[in-house]
């Protein structure tokens, strides 16, 4: 008889398979926020040139902040300042009541770094590494870098949790994930940050291979877990990105979750099956058990 036969007869799902949903559900609440990381650390605000070094000359410190603004950025099309372009030089003439077509003014792309707008995003990579202009690449790079990791990590994961028992590969990955995840919310390059996000894709994947797997496997409720893979989306997404705008905070938050999860599955406590072609009786609770009707 096949393990998940045994549990069908027995009505196996009691309070030892709430809790291992339960317990699931705490790494399965940060996962979504990883995946849709990008979205937040890596967020594109608002952005023009640094003229703060026009400043030095008399007439420019006495402006106020718009008028510094209109004489040492050109405006695009859409009436906002450019992102990657300033003037040669200050030009006072744009002050006028009627200041002539500016078309032909010289331009230089940024010199002196970028100021950000921090209404929306106080911080994010973006802001800390200048992605913008020339380097905006490696912006969108960041989340090509961190699935990759994620499509590495489902073949070691995969196979390595059958060879070697999946409360131990589980166990590896949330220790792993969370050591990543940390480290690269201290990040101080761009190039530590993009290997950081690709081995916490990389081990993320195990938790998520291994703890619906085992969800499965003991609780028999596929519903039940493409329920949580559903809501915990929703959640996390909303009480936990939306309103942590420092990325540095944002991946620490996301990440702590895994703290309870290595303390949980770090005792004894939680039999797993290494696979379905191996069914045991003493896997079930001894509270559960009873003898099926033949």
């Amino acid at each position: 008889m096949k393990f998940e036969n045994v549990l069908e007869e027995i009505n196996g799902f009691g309070k030892f398979q709430i809790m291992i949903i339960g317990i699931n559900f705490l790494s399965r609440f940060a996962l979504p926020c990883h995946f849709m990381m990008s979205n937040f650390v890596a967020a594109v605000p608002a952005h023009h040139c640094d003229f703060r070094s026009y400043d030095d000359e008399g007439i420019f410190k006495n402006l106020s902040w718009e008028e510094k603004l209109l004489v040492s950025i050109p405006v695009q099309q859409d009436g906002t300042p450019s992102s990657c372009q300033m003037f040669v030089e200050p030009q006072y003439h744009l002050l006028l009541p009627r200041s002539p077509n500016v078309t032909e003014t010289l331009t230089v792309p940024c010199r002196n770094g970028w100021v950000y707008d921090d209404t929306v995003f106080k911080s994010t990579i973006t802001s800390e590494w200048d992605l913008v202009c020339d380097k905006r690449d490696k912006n969108k790079a960041a989340a090509t870098i961190f699935f990759v990791g994620v499509m590495f990590g489902a073949v070691f994961f995969g196979s390595l949790s059958d060879r070697f028992g999946r409360r131990i590969m589980l166990l590896v990955s949330y220790i792993s994930a969370l050591i990543f995840a940390v480290a690269s919310a201290f990040s101080t390059t761009y190039v530590m940050f993009a290997v950081l996000r690709f081995f916490t894709g990389f081990c993320i994947t195990g938790i998520i291979i291994v703890s619906a797997v085992l969800s499965e496997t003991i609780c028999m409720l596929k519903s039940m877990v493409t329920f949580l893979k559903c809501f915990d989306v929703i959640i996390a997404i909303l009480c936990i990105a939306y309103y942590v705008t420092d990325w540095r905070w944002l991946i620490l938050s996301v990440s702590s979750p895994l703290i309870l999860n290595i303390i949980t599955w770090s005792h004894d406590v939680h039999p797993t099956p290494p696979s379905h072609r191996t069914p045991s009786l003493h896997l079930v609770p001894h509270q559960q058990r009873k003898c099926p009707h033949n």
